[in-house]
């Protein structure tokens, strides 16, 4: 009998360590979908199952004393397929705009250490978003970028959030993989425990593996399969999924977003994996369904990931160069994985477009009377730089 147990035991132990499980409270984020400016999730997970859970937050620091934080909420577990860990999801609601919000994170009487995030303005106030995908497959390069994010973070209080363009990691169904990437994402946070949000898109690498809308909430809803517009006063970014199809419901859905978009929003950009535009590989799909909305509604400018370089498209309108109509495509991928190299020659890609290999983040910073979009390298050098005014829709 104490045979079977001490097997039955080093089995147990064995699946822990596979699954990647641990103790305490592990891979705490913030994820942002439609609303950031009054709502956001703040995910953790754990290796115990039929656990109370609960997050603790305030509008100041309370300095991890559970009894002076002002708002509780209860979080939601559920458990991560194939494994022996645990999610937990609390969704804020009615959060005030242009706000930093302090919250601990609180399992079975494990307590996180107190972290804040700052929720988006609803209006009237500047902003930057960062941009970038393809952080898989390299990991000391991933881990490198992460913390240039953090320090990018530190030195400059506009930044609100990550807008992440897909492939996290090689292996969408494999949970030590997604264990790490959320570990590493840890590494974006500043040394006074400031938390980068993050804007998730679905790439190809995710499959259609549910362990994307464990990590990240899902995206879109039960209804969408991951694609939805986050509104922040008068700028609209529209997420696309590029792993089902551009046609039937996301196209329609596509269409009427833009319609809306067009009224409500001064600034509208779409982000998405697959690249219409591609520096390396051949157009996404969407390239018949999308670009002829894009360009009906004249969205202000796409970011791209997948292709594993850096690229900007000269404006494009109708297949050909256009200063006043055309639309620039930006990307493709560099937060860590090995860099490829582009094919320059393609004509979309000629001066003031470009294509090169290398690792990169692209932030979009947001005013009332344009936009700027700045490249920026792992070493903090300023590659590029272009200024978008509001266009006549």
């Amino acid at each position: 009998m104490k045979k079977l147990f001490f097997s039955l035991s080093i089995f147990v132990l064995s699946l822990k360590v596979f699954a990647g499980a641990g103790p305490g409270i592990q891979h705490l984020r913030v994820v942002w979908h439609e609303d950031p400016a009054h709502e956001a999730y703040v995910m953790w997970t754990t290796d115990k199952y039929k656990t109370k859970s609960y997050l603790y937050y305030d509008t100041v620091p309370r300095k991890g004393v559970l009894s002076k934080y002002r708002y509780k909420n209860n979080a939601k577990t559920k458990p991560i397929l194939y494994t022996l860990d645990t999610r937990h999801k609390s969704k804020l609601k009615k959060l005030k705009p242009n706000t930093m919000y302090y919250f601990m994170a609180v399992t079975n009487g494990m307590k996180s250490k107190e972290y804040h995030f700052k929720t988006a303005p609803d209006g009237g106030v500047n902003f930057k978003i960062l941009f970038g995908g393809d952080s898989r497959s390299d990991r000391p390069k991933r881990r490198e970028i992460n913390r240039s994010l953090s320090k990018m973070l530190e030195s400059d209080d506009s930044i609100l959030a990550l807008c992440h363009g897909g492939d996290y990691i090689a292996n969408g169904l494999s949970w030590k993989q997604w264990k790490y990437w959320l570990e590493d994402h840890l590494l974006t946070v500043t040394s006074k425990g400031r938390m980068l949000p993050v804007i998730p898109t679905r790439g190809n690498h995710e499959l259609a593996s549910p362990l994307f809308n464990d990590v990240f909430a899902r995206p879109g809803g039960l209804f969408k399969k991951n694609y939805y517009r986050i509104k922040i006063g008068d700028f609209s970014i529209i997420t696309l999924n590029s792993n089902v199809s551009a046609a039937g419901r996301q196209k329609r859905w596509l269409k009427k977003t833009l319609k809306k978009a067009r009224k409500d929003s001064k600034w509208i950009v779409a982000n998405y994996h697959r690249p219409l535009w591609p520096a390396v590989k051949k157009p996404g799909r969407g390239i018949k369904h999308w670009v002829p909305l894009f360009e009906k509604y004249q969205i202000d400018m796409a970011f791209e990931s997948d292709g594993h370089v850096l690229k900007r498209t000269v404006p494009i309108y109708q297949n050909k160069q256009d200063p006043v109509k055309g639309i620039v495509y930006v990307g493709e991928g560099g937060l860590g994985v090995k860099q490829r190299n582009p094919k320059k020659d393609r004509w979309f890609l000629r001066s003031p477009g470009y294509a090169t290999s290398k690792h990169h983040v692209m932030t979009l910073e947001v005013t009332p009377s344009r936009m700027i979009y700045t490249v920026d390298l792992p070493d903090g050098t300023v590659f590029d730089k272009m200024e978008l005014l509001p266009r006549k829709r």
